[in-house]
């Protein structure tokens, strides 16, 4: 997902945003029988932490180092055979370096917010280290905390502030591989979007409510070169959730339904039934701290 502890944010230099968020992933999946062991469905439950530190190098730069970590797992129900069973991964995920430009940053009143973004995502040795597509490749898994893969990021976050009661913004983000990893893994470009909305002049137990729209477009991947053959797809979803301004501390809460989605779980072309809905919930958390003189 596209994070959102630093959203909007613009820090003065020697300014310290300190965050933190807590995700969580529930996809109830299945496919038809594409051999002898039937038809296959399960549950993959991710619990994701990460750790936000965003530093303002000057009055329009800034730099964030975000760490993931947290566990993934999977419970199989049916027949467990070499690609499916109950199984689980944990630890470090990947470390993210963002340098932003705050093109035009308004800190109160109306206004406009335009930061303009990239960075390298460098990846753990917490992830799937053989082909699990390969003839005979026998036990294996098809997930692990990280893609372990160097990728590069461009972003825009553009946010907007007028008389209307209504704050509107949005993130554009890119990322990509430009080569292999050294188990001969090369994931797919992605592409994120967020529409969001804050609904300044409310209160719902006295936080400000915010809606959005999360939309994800992926492209496939390669195993030694070989397009893997469920990769790739298209996923809209919608959140809803609260924020409290407890100056200078933020804590925000959100529950993000599917509304949308074009996967492959099976095979390019193929005739099989197959379904993968998703849920999700996050509480993130956020303070500013002042390392310099006022």
């Amino acid at each position: 997902p596209v994070g959102t502890a630093n959203t909007g944010i613009g820090l003065s230099q020697g300014k310290l945003l300190f965050g933190g968020n807590i995700s969580s992933q529930f996809i109830d999946w299945g496919h038809g029988a594409l051999d002898e062991t039937g038809e296959h469905e399960g549950f993959l439950n991710s619990n994701i932490g990460e750790l936000n530190f965003n530093y303002g190098l000057a009055e329009d730069w800034n730099l964030e180092t975000n760490l993931s970590f947290g566990i993934r797992k999977m419970d199989f129900l049916g027949r467990e055979n070499d690609h499916h069973r109950d199984e689980s991964r944990s630890g470090i995920g990947d470390l993210r370096l963002t340098l932003r430009y705050l093109s035009s940053n308004v800190t109160f009143g109306p206004g406009t917010r335009l930061f303009l973004g990239g960075g390298i995502i460098l990846p753990s040795n917490n992830t799937v280290k053989k082909n699990p597509f390969a003839e005979n490749v026998g036990p294996h898994t098809h997930f692990d905390m990280s893609e372990g893969a160097i990728k590069y990021v461009g972003e825009i976050q553009y946010f907007k502030r007028d008389n209307s009661p209504i704050v509107k913004g949005g993130i554009l983000k890119f990322t990509s591989a430009t080569k292999e990893n050294k188990y001969s893994y090369k994931p797919g470009y992605q592409l994120d979007g967020i529409a969001m909305f804050y609904w300044q002049t409310k209160e719902i137990l006295k936080g400000i409510p915010q809606f959005s729209f999360v939309a994800q477009n992926r492209g496939v991947d390669h195993w030694e070169g070989i397009e893997t053959p469920n990769s790739g797809g298209s996923i809209i979803q919608g959140s809803v959730g609260l924020m409290w301004n407890l100056d200078p501390h933020h804590i925000t809460v959100s529950l993000r339904m599917p509304l949308y989605q074009n996967l492959n779980m099976v095979k390019e072309g193929s005739s099989v039934d197959n379904h993968a809905k998703m849920w999700g919930f996050s509480l993130s958390y956020r303070t500013i701290i002042s390392l310099g003189e006022e």
